[in-house]
């Protein structure tokens, strides 16, 4: 694919089209046979990952304000017991990048990637959560002996090894036999306009595709170890889980309404199939437009959609308290 076509693809949009048939089930095996006359090795302790789930109570309807029914429900505010065993828990960290966390790729409106930036706004919040929540949640996650699984945006991710690792489990990608659209090679009018309507007229100027993809990789507070699987698409998350014996994802990254949800390892699809899909509220944030950013009121209503769709809502400190837990 071409660098250009790949940006356009993956910085914001990230829409994957990945396929949803369930892989195979893959079993580790030490290749090992205990000899004869010898007791077998004990078997590890099992270690429980236990934390508080915030979920959004969802009734009753006020049938008495007709329209307003929904003023009448009972909201956030009770949290529920949710114990695991560490093991087969994953932390999914998805599309942590490294725009405006490196000088060459400065989160600003002027220099060779302007024209990227005017329409990342999230990025100005992204920041800081790298900066100061990340390293505390993966820190604690690998203390614990919680597996860490991250999901990149693009080719960044065959610069490591656990991609390799990733793809000798997957193998090549299933094929979608569901039809797909058929349509021209270029947008009908008047969507061939419409970034420029959505994004402003200058929205595709100072774009330096080969600067951009010689320095976009992951951030320095959120790369993967050298044991940690890299993925890129539905079908290689899913088949590294079935690997690990995993299907409890727990969420950090960007953007939990976009990408989280929709790209290749998003929510939408881990759910489809079969697995629980969690987030941590600190490690997440949210597109916000001109009416929603005063109070990130897009981040509190995709929290309330991922309670009510996909799993739970959990805090960074007492995810950190419960992994300290058990790792000490």
């Amino acid at each position: 694919m071409k660098r250009r076509t790949f940006i356009n693809r993956t910085v914001l949009a990230g829409l994957s089209g990945a396929a949803l048939s369930r892989p195979a089930p893959v079993h580790a095996s030490s290749g090992q046979t205990p000899a004869i006359g010898k007791s077998p090795p004990k078997p590890e302790t099992q270690k429980t990952l236990r934390l508080k789930g915030a979920y959004y109570r969802h009734h009753p309807i006020d049938f008495t304000r007709g329209a307003l029914g929904a003023q009448g429900m009972l909201g956030w505010g009770k949290t529920i017991d949710v114990e695991v065993p560490a093991r087969e828990t994953v932390i999914v960290s998805m599309h942590n990048e490294n725009i405006g966390l490196i000088p060459e790729i400065p989160y600003d409106d002027r220099g060779p990637l302007a024209g990227y930036m005017g329409w990342l706004e999230y990025e100005g919040r992204k920041i800081d959560i790298a900066r100061t929540v990340y390293p505390r949640i993966l820190a604690a996650a690998r203390g614990a002996g919680v597996p860490v699984v991250h999901v990149a945006m693009g080719d960044y991710a065959r610069k490591y090894p656990g991609n390799a690792k990733a793809l000798k489990i997957s193998g090549p990608e299933q094929r979608l036999l569901t039809p797909r659209a058929q349509v021209p090679g270029k947008p009908r009018p008047p969507d061939d306009i419409k970034s420029k309507l959505l994004f402003g007229e200058h929205y595709n100027d100072n774009r330096d595709y080969d600067h951009f993809g010689r320095f976009f990789d992951f951030p320095e507070q959120a790369k993967p170890q050298a044991d940690e699987f890299v993925v890129e698409t539905s079908h290689q998350l899913s088949s590294v889980l079935n690997a690990l014996g995993a299907w409890n994802l727990i969420y950090i990254g960007f953007a939990i309404n976009w990408c989280l949800w929709f790209s290749g390892g998003g929510m939408v699809d881990m759910s489809r199939l079969g697995y629980r899909c969690s987030c941590i509220r600190e490690g997440v944030t949210a597109v916000e437009n001109r009416e929603s950013i005063q109070g990130e009121l897009h981040k509190e209503e995709a929290l309330w959609r991922v309670s009510l769709m996909f799993g739970y809502v959990f805090g960074a400190e007492d995810f950190i308290a419960a992994c300290v837990d058990i790792g000490s």
